[in-house]
């Protein structure tokens, strides 16, 4: 689905890497491991955008998904699995949402 890389496992409902993971726990998505641990509705959630902010000392990309115009989550994740990251939760919350 998404290309063999090091240490990164998916499926239909969970996308691990290193210690991390996101994972579908019913209606929502749960983020643990050494992320920002979260909760998020996956009916809420409209779109999902990455950014870096480089004006920090360490410059860390994060996931950011969206809903009802708010950030609902920030996650940090590598540059090297944050496009895969962002694809999986989209195409998941696309094809799981009930509105």
């Amino acid at each position: 689905m998404f290309g063999e890389k090091k240490g990164v496992k998916v499926n239909a409902e969970t996308f691990t890497w290193k210690k991390n993971v996101i994972k579908v726990e019913g209606d929502y998505f749960t983020t643990g491991g050494t992320l920002v641990n979260s909760r998020i509705p996956v009916d809420a959630i409209e779109t999902v955008v990455w950014g870096m902010n480089p004006l920090k000392p360490t410059v860390i990309p994060k996931v950011k998904i969206i809903g009802k115009g708010t950030v609902l989550a920030e996650i940090p994740v590598g540059l090297d699995i944050i496009n895969d990251v962002q694809d999986w939760i989209l195409e998941y919350a696309v094809n799981h949402r009930r509105i």
